[in-house]
């Protein structure tokens, strides 16, 4: 037969509070598959899994607080936060991303918060006993109801950090982004100066055209050296049209 804790022990209360904290960290890991599973199917998978495992915890916990089952729990609970703490330091270690640390992000945070008080909290009750100590009424609902309070509020803060959540990596993958995108610009430059350089205009034709001026004339001999005024270019006249003979009338007879 199954032992339970009492019902208005710290135990039976503690147990309350870890499957409320199991339960909105089981949301939070579910609102961060889908941006898991489009990087990799089998960390989209592992999430899936992780978030299974604690919604199933959270409903045995309450209805079988045995020892194995609190103990299945912290183990959970601890392996998760310790690969958390590994993925954010040095890295995953193997995957698309291994080697590489993840930034730490909300819905992280409200994960880590919540799992955190389900390994505490499964750890009080193995440490009270099943049977605990008695707690007044009062005392329970005003727990229980500060617990839904902030699991709520963690669990919300998660899902909508979880919805744009993705695997943003540390200084390393930033700065050979950084160089990529410099080289990017540096080939949009110059394409843009490859495509200026094959529109040039055409050279400007100047309006005035005329005889070129000589440059200098030779000095004579006898000068000083300094070079005479150009001289003006001949211009040529046509040829006068031949004169027209008068028409004679003396040689006509009237």
């Amino acid at each position: 037969m199954a032992i339970k804790a009492a019902p208005k022990t710290d135990s039976r209360l503690a147990a309350r509070c870890a499957a409320l904290a199991s339960f909105g960290a089981a949301v939070v890991h579910f609102a961060v598959v889908p941006a898991h599973w489009q990087e990799w199917a089998l960390s989209g998978a592992f999430f899936a899994a992780l978030a299974l495992l604690q919604l199933i915890w959270a409903r045995v916990v309450l209805v079988r607080t045995t020892l194995p089952v609190l103990a299945a729990g912290i183990v959970l609970n601890v392996g998760a936060i310790a690969l958390w703490a590994l993925t954010r330091t040095a890295g995953a270690p193997f995957g698309p991303h291994a080697g590489q640390a993840e930034v730490v992000q909300g819905a992280d945070l409200a994960a880590l918060l919540m799992q955190i008080y389900v390994v505490m909290g499964a750890g009080w009750i193995w440490y009270r006993g099943l049977q605990g100590q008695p707690v007044s009424g009062l005392a329970s609902a005003a727990v229980l109801l500060g617990a839904v309070g902030v699991v709520t509020l963690a669990s919300t803060v998660g899902v909508v950090s979880g919805q744009r959540h993705g695997h943003h990596h540390g200084p390393a993958e930033a700065d050979s982004g950084h160089h990529a995108t410099n080289a990017e610009h540096a080939d949009d430059h110059h394409g843009g100066d490859q495509h200026d350089h094959g529109h040039d205009p055409a050279p400007a034709v100047p309006l005035n055209v005329g005889p070129a001026a000589p440059e200098h004339a030779a000095p004579l001999d006898g000068g000083a050296g300094a070079p005479e005024p150009p001289l003006a270019p001949a211009i040529e006249h046509a040829p006068a049209a031949p004169a027209q003979p008068l028409h004679d009338h003396s040689s006509h007879e009237h």
